[in-house]
This record gives structure tokens, sequence and C-alpha cells, in this order.
């Protein structure tokens, strides 16, 4: 299965021009990396033969993916002004919000 978030998606979100291709490699590895975190995060699966997130979730998890590789692309270093950079808190929210609704059956 391919990442559940494109990256024509990732650019529109990050309001890019879809036509360049500079950071394209760079974009599809944040957006790798975020649905890895959202999984890792959430305690359920996005990838593979038996995704745990799916439907609204999904649709959810989506977001939390967008605003990722949002945060990550816009602060590439894990340290700005001398102060490490922390999750934002709407993505604390989504991943608690994701972990609520889940009975770890399958849905």
């Amino acid at each position: 299965m391919s990442e559940p978030v494109a990256l024509e998606d990732i650019k529109t979100h990050l309001r890019l021009d879809p036509g360049a291709t500079d950071d394209d490699v760079y974009l599809n590895s944040l957006i790798i990396a975020a649905r890895r975190m959202v999984e890792r995060e959430t305690q359920r699966t996005i990838v593979g033969p038996a995704p745990t997130i799916v439907d609204d979730d999904l649709e959810v998890a989506k977001h939390a993916i967008r605003l990722l590789v949002g945060n990550w692309y816009a602060n590439r270093e894990p340290v700005i002004d001398g102060k490490i950079v922390e999750l934002p808190h709407s993505l604390r929210w989504i991943f608690d919000g994701l972990l609520a609704w889940y009975d770890g059956g399958e849905d």
C-alpha cells in the first residue's frame, strides 16, 4: 500500500508549487516519518496487511501527518533559538483522540 497522504496533498497543504520538484525526495521522507510517528504514538497501523486506523480515524491520522510534515518542513532542526522544539499541542490532542477511541479490536 502507498502512503496515506500523497506528495501532491502535502504540497497543497504547504502551499508549495505543485510543479516544483526540488524538495520531493525530502517531502516523501517526511511523509513516511510522519506516518510512522502517528503509528508509534497511537500504537495502531495505517500501512500493512491489516491496518487498524481506518475510516474516520484515518482522516484524522492523515491530518496529523500533514501537521507533522508541515512542522518538520518549516523547522528542519529540532532546536530553534536555543530551545528544543516539541510536538505542537494540536498533535498531542489528535494522538490522544485516536488512542481514546480505539478499543484494540477491529474497526
